[in-house]
């Protein structure tokens, strides 16, 4: 069977966004079982979020240095060295499984998901029509679903399966993308739909050129929005062993809270201009709110699912705008994908070791109390942000 250029560009823009899902189904299950593995040997809670404040570090560091040097001829290969490295430390944390050297095997994570991050997002980009709005949404959605996907996946494998056995399968998962992106670099870029070059805005009805470039406010909104969500991934491993809920319901709603995001990203991949609405903004505020005053406060299992469904809600909205509002200015993307992936890892670190220190020295109750109070400065200052810079009306 023989397919069309066109046919295999469109092929192509569909199977790339299983490299998320494969990449950050490692890092999902590298995130839950580091917790969990130090949560079971009775540390402390600073030590348990210390995994995570060490992959931040490294994370943001690397994703800096990368910003400055990828570009569309180069990002293939350089997301194929991330994936070596995460295909030798999965093995690592198998055949080296001391619970010291398991802080190194994390830093070294955050080498191999900063090398493959940025370039992912800057090849992806080449692969949508350069003017399109419809393209941008299209891979600011398909990216947030497959990467949520990736990130729901990991916990629930960690969960089921022996540790070592899932360390294995993240290996073949690296192995098969570096292999996959080296086939890539050989195949020239698709060509542009001239058609749809010449006419952008009458095919799509939308300009974003004329809305304000928002990228800062991502990084402010996302910014600390991450803070939180690193509350809830290094902790719910813990409270789920103080709970005695066990390793399957916390990997579960791990699990739930990144479905929430594949959820609303599939839901919103032909929207337009939601991205601008001040009030969106306050009904996602709303339900992490919710979600994080659940975590808090309740012991029951159905409701700690129900708050990863209404926190997964909140987390999938600064998401999908983190990456939207640095893919839709296009001269700047690739500075700007770089920073989105700088903010995260400093909000990693941040969120890290507030989380621990708090809980260490309050409680885990008193940690998402705090994250509460967060989400609502952060909706807050993006609710009166966007009220006083009002966008065009979509146009007819």
């Amino acid at each position: 069977m023989t397919f069309t250029q066109d046919q295999e560009s469109a092929l192509l823009r569909i199977i790339i966004y299983l490299f998320p899902v494969l990449i950050n189904y490692v890092l999902g299950g590298v995130f839950f079982i580091s917790a969990h593995r130090i949560s079971e040997s009775g540390a402390s809670a600073v030590l348990v979020t210390g995994t995570m404040a060490m992959w931040a570090l490294v994370y943001s560091v690397v994703s800096l240095l990368v910003g400055r040097i990828v570009n569309e001829k180069n990002a293939a290969g350089i997301i194929a060295v991330g994936g070596l490295v995460l295909t030798l430390v999965s093995l690592a944390f198998v055949l080296l499984p001391g619970l010291k050297l398991l802080y190194l095997w994390v830093a070294l994570t955050g080498v191999g998901i900063a090398l493959y991050c940025t370039s992912f997002q800057v090849f992806m980009k080449s692969l949508e029509h350069h003017g399109s709005s419809g393209g941008i949404v299209y891979a600011t959605a398909m990216y947030t679903a497959s990467w949520s996907a990736g990130m729901a996946i990991g916990p629930f494998i960690f969960a089921i399966l022996p540790w070592q056995l899932a360390f294995y399968i993240n290996a073949a998962m690296a192995a098969i993308m570096t292999l996959s992106m080296l086939a890539l670099r050989k195949r020239p870029a698709p060509e542009q739909d001239e058609e749809l070059e010449a006419e952008p805005k009458t095919r799509q009805q939308i300009d974003y050129s004329a809305y304000p470039d928002y990228a800062w406010l991502g990084w402010v909104g996302a910014g600390l929005g991450c803070v939180t969500i690193f509350f809830v991934r290094t902790l719910v491993p813990k409270l789920g062993v103080d709970l005695g809920i066990g390793k399957t319901h916390a990997g579960c709603i791990l699990a739930l809270v990144s479905l929430m995001q594949v959820l609303w990203a599939f839901l919103l991949i032909r929207s337009k201009t939601w991205m601008y609405k001040a009030s969106i903004a306050l009904w996602a505020g709303l339900a992490g709110l919710l979600g994080c005053l659940l975590f808090a406060f309740v012991k029951p299992v159905p409701l700690l699912y129900l708050a990863a469904v209404l926190y997964g809600s909140y987390s999938s909205f600064f998401y999908f705008t983190l990456v939207f509002f640095a893919l839709v200015h296009s001269s700047q993307s690739a500075r700007y994908l770089s920073i989105n992936e700088a903010v995260v890892g400093i909000a990693g670190i941040c969120g890290s070791i507030l989380g621990g220190q708090i809980a260490t020295y309050g409680s885990i109750t008193a940690t998402f109390i705090f994250g509460a109070l967060i989400i609502i400065l952060a909706t807050l200052h993006r609710y009166q942000t966007m009220r006083k810079t009002m966008p065009p009306p979509l146009l007819s």
